[in-house]
């Protein structure tokens, strides 16, 4: 009985591995590779904060090449980015690729699927419902404000607020979707006390920042980072002895490289075409970023805003009670 009884035992003990032994290789695979060039950017802003310095120059582009595809070979990109052909194959290895022809893959399946409306990202369809298009929607919006999230610098983010706090004028500037942001930018920054403009004209650009001096700071504020107007207004300024702040999706564009500090904002899989519609997701990055630097700059220590923000409150509420202005 008792040899009867180890038998089972051995027995239940054997079947029992058995099972966890195939549950595990059931298991999915967190490191396979995404079937679409879509995934591929989720991918890469997962993997962001862990890559090397020399690894996100990749990363950053294929991102900005999401949805396109690939013509160049491994040795070709190699050069194009100044790296090795070790980085892009790591690179492509901590994607979840199993190497760079399988990423180049991904990358082509993305340009296949992707939707034929221009800057409106391939989740949507004509198709679709007011409630399917509401929640891809918020998830595309929420997406984006937490992969600006994951890839800000908060040493950076510091120092943009300091300098924005110590400013004796801040003056922001940006065209198109860009100019709405610059506006409501201004407009916190001078409730919170601060002598805050907005401008979204190049010639005044220009004027403005040939006026500045060391206590002055200019944010210009453009997606992709390639509108020249923003660069040059930056370099004027930075020349005239005032700190400059970007905020981009492009860590490598004209804008970007014009200023002192870059702040940078989450880039869509979508391809853009200039003066044809703004990113909706760069314009809630942006959005994002300048709520940070107000909030930043109302609970920074040993500062007056709280009373700025009383003052202001006190005046709208004279002047605009009932919700209209007094006669």
């Amino acid at each position: 009985m008792m040899g009867q009884g180890v038998k089972n035992t051995s027995s239940l003990a054997l079947a029992t591995l058995t099972i966890i032994k195939t549950t595990e290789t059931k298991m999915p695979d967190p490191t396979a590779a995404p079937p679409t060039g879509g995934d591929l950017v989720q991918r890469v802003q997962d993997r962001y904060a862990t890559l090397r310095k020399s690894e996100r120059i990749v990363a950053d582009y294929l991102r900005n090449h999401a949805g396109t595809r690939m013509k160049l070979s491994i040795t070709e990109l190699a050069q194009v980015l100044g790296l090795s052909e070790a980085t892009i194959s790591r690179v492509s290895r901590a994607l979840g690729y199993s190497g760079f022809s399988d990423l180049k893959m991904s990358l082509a399946e993305g340009a296949v699927t992707r939707s034929g409306y221009v800057n409106i990202p391939a989740d949507f369809e004509q198709t679709d419902t007011v409630i399917m298009a509401s929640t891809k929607l918020a998830n595309l919006l929420s997406a984006s404000i937490q992969g600006t999230q994951r890839m800000l610098d908060t040493a950076r983010v510091d120092r943009c607020v300091s300098t924005i706090r110590r400013a004796r004028k801040v003056v922001l500037v940006g065209v198109g979707g860009a100019a709405a942001i610059c506006d409501e930018a201004a407009h916190l920054f001078i409730k919170a006390g601060l002598d805050a403009l907005s401008c979204s004209d190049h010639y005044t650009q220009v004027v403005l920042a040939a006026n500045m001096g060391p206590e002055d700071v200019m944010v210009g504020i453009s997606h992709t980072g390639m509108t020249q107007g923003i660069a040059n207004a930056l370099t004027l300024a930075r020349e005239k002895g005032a700190q400059t702040i970007a905020v981009t999706s492009d860590p490598a564009s004209p804008v970007a490289r014009a200023a002192n500090e870059t702040l940078i904002t989450w880039n869509s899989d979508t391809p853009s075409v200039p003066l044809y519609g703004d990113f909706l997701e760069g314009r809630i990055s942006q959005l994002y970023l300048v709520d940070l630097l107000y909030i930043s700059l109302l609970f920074e220590e040993g500062n007056s805003r709280e009373a700025n923000l009383r003052n202001t409150a006190s005046a709208l509420e004279r002047y605009y009670q009932n919700g209209r202005a007094e006669g």
